[in-house]
């Protein structure tokens, strides 16, 4: 099992960078050493998915980095850059070096981070857990691995459902938005009538599309990633569900922050992370 691994963290860095330090952490917390890489260089392509030849250009860069960097295994977070690696970018490269989720990875040493993971869940009574899941991401049965892992934190019970969202993640819902809203009300009434205090995500997508649910429902919206650094004591933040849960316009505004905002690029905020974190989730 590797020790040493290129943690590809995908476009996202903006939206969940803290997300992406809690993954981390948990990959140094169980003797991986980490080389994080993500952002605009490296790319999937499948951005550019219209322009094929500007996708290949983007991925077959986005290779021959991974190449250099020498650790002989990439550990992806998002599933659309694993999906993109194996379908696509894989198919014209010379790869050297294997390609595992990051669930995968963590899930093989379960056995260490369940000894970091020494702070309950809740006071007292079990914190209920419903995993929010999807059956699209056929590359990695990742549902079994995540729900194991949430089973290691203590004073986590975690409740059953067959409910069970269609694509990869929920972005791959958004261009139909009545799939999008049948399933959302699929999870709220799932955790209503598992009394769940908490659903927890899998993907960051997901996460982004969910979480402002706690506006209105009765649980939190938790990536699991962050639920298993809280378990370990640490401090977990959601910067994106407090921005999204703001409210007005100038209330969301004034939570990035200025800096904050000069620092992803004014134009990037203004045109597509705005508009997003005023949407309200429809089920």
């Amino acid at each position: 099992m590797a020790d040493k691994v290129t943690f590809w963290y995908g476009c996202n860095v903006v939206r969940h960078g803290d997300i992406i330090h809690s993954a981390i952490t948990l990959l140094e917390a169980v003797g991986i050493e980490v080389t994080p890489a993500g952002g605009a260089g490296y790319c999937c392509g499948t951005a550019k998915d219209g322009n094929l030849r500007a996708a290949e250009g983007m991925g077959k860069r986005t290779v021959e980095k991974f190449n250099a960097h020498g650790t002989g295994q990439v550990v992806s977070w998002c599933p659309s850059c694993y999906r993109h690696m194996n379908a696509f970018m894989g198919e014209y490269t010379d790869a050297q070096f294997e390609l595992s989720s990051f669930a995968q990875l963590l899930h093989a040493r379960r056995d260490v981070l369940a000894a970091k993971l020494t702070h309950r869940a809740s006071n007292g009574n079990k914190r209920k857990v419903m995993l929010h899941k999807h059956f699209g991401f056929h590359e990695v049965d990742v549902n079994p691995l995540v729900e194991d892992l949430l089973r290691l934190i203590p004073g986590v019970e975690l409740v059953e459902t067959a409910v069970s969202s269609p694509g990869h993640m929920c972005s791959a819902l958004a261009r139909v938005p009545a799939s999008l809203k049948d399933a959302t009300r699929a999870v709220c009434d799932a955790a209503a009538s598992t009394k769940a205090h908490t659903v927890a995500t899998v993907f960051h997508s997901c996460q982004r599309l969910l979480c402002a649910l706690e506006g209105s429902e009765p649980f939190k919206v938790v990536n699991y990633v962050n639920l298993l650094t809280e378990a370990m004591g640490l401090p977990s933040q959601d910067d994106y569900k407090d921005w999204k849960l703001a409210g007005s316009e100038d209330a969301v505004i004034a939570k990035v922050g200025e800096a904050r905002i000069a620092a992803m690029g004014e134009k990037l905020f203004r045109e597509s992370i705005l508009p997003e974190l005023l949407r309200r989730p429809s089920k």
